[in-house]
């Protein structure tokens, strides 16, 4: 059988076994434990019509383990970096994670960060600010604001993750047009967004309003995806939850703002001027 092993890495108590334990046994513990090297968790899944075993790792973040911890991020096919959305400088810890699992790894494999704890109060502005500065931002290839407490958007997360799987190559991350079996949809000089909602949605209209007021200093191109009435194409795009945003080789799921969703913009607009200069 086909296996994929998948990281969890991030600073202690931001939630990495929370979210793990969420997605393989759909269960939440209020308590506290920290993780002592590592732990693995296995669930299967069925992956472009294969069963595939999903080998999660929990790397415990203590500055103790640290130091060896790294070599259990050996032969890893792809990384969560969680963070604690009420804890701005968790995000900071993540360029040193990437840093040593791109020493390790040494190819491209993909990336997500995640923002756990959404269901406690917290400073979007000052997310939006360590997002913004973040220099890796650029390497990661989707956004998830989730909650292992309640759940939400926590299984967007490794299905975001199984549908790379099947479409990963080395060269992944060159701009690459949604075009959704819509023919000539997306100008090919111009960022293609895809927007994923519905008319229960409630932060679908804000997420798309700061989208449209990004529109005015970048050239967009916007398809907006209703899943009720075109469910087949959220079920191919692997969309569970809403509002989900899909900039160029970006992901995002849940409530972004304009400041983050500009920031991204920004990285993809780059990407297409610069290969459309090769």
């Amino acid at each position: 059988m086909d296996c994929r092993k998948i990281v969890v890495l991030g600073n202690p108590n931001v939630g990495k076994t929370s979210i793990i334990q969420r997605y393989v046994h759909d269960q939440f513990k209020d308590s506290y434990k920290a993780t002592l090297g590592f732990n693995i968790y296995t669930r299967y899944i069925n992956l472009a019509g294969n069963q595939v075993g999903l080998s999660i790792w929990d790397v415990g973040g203590q500055e103790a383990f640290k130091k060896f911890a790294f070599r259990y991020l050996i032969e890893a096919d792809a990384a969560i970096f969680v963070a604690d959305i009420t804890k701005p400088e968790t995000v900071d810890e993540l360029e040193v994670w990437n840093e040593k699992l791109a020493e390790i790894t040494n190819r491209k494999i993909p990336k997500i960060i995640l923002f756990n704890k959404i269901d406690l109060k917290h400073d979007m502005n000052a997310i939006s600010e360590k997002i913004a500065e973040l220099e890796i931002r650029s390497e990661f290839n989707g956004i998830v604001f989730a909650s292992a407490k309640t759940g939400k958007n926590v299984f967007d997360i490794f299905s975001m993750l199984a549908k790379m799987f099947t479409t990963w190559k080395e060269e992944f991350g060159v701009p690459k047009k949604q075009r959704l079996m819509i023919n000539n949809v997306f100008d090919e000089r111009s960022v293609p967004i895809v927007f994923f909602s519905n008319d229960s949605c409630t932060w679908c209209e804000p997420v798309f309003d700061s989208i449209n007021r990004i529109a005015s200093d970048y050239q967009l191109t916007v398809k907006v995806v209703d899943v009720d009435s075109e469910a087949a194409i959220a079920k191919e795009q692997g969309i569970l939850s809403l509002p989900t945003t899909i900039i160029g080789s970006k992901t995002i799921v849940g409530e972004s703002d304009e400041k983050i969703l500009r920031s991204i913009v920004q990285d993809e607009y780059t990407k297409i001027q610069i290969n459309g200069q090769e």
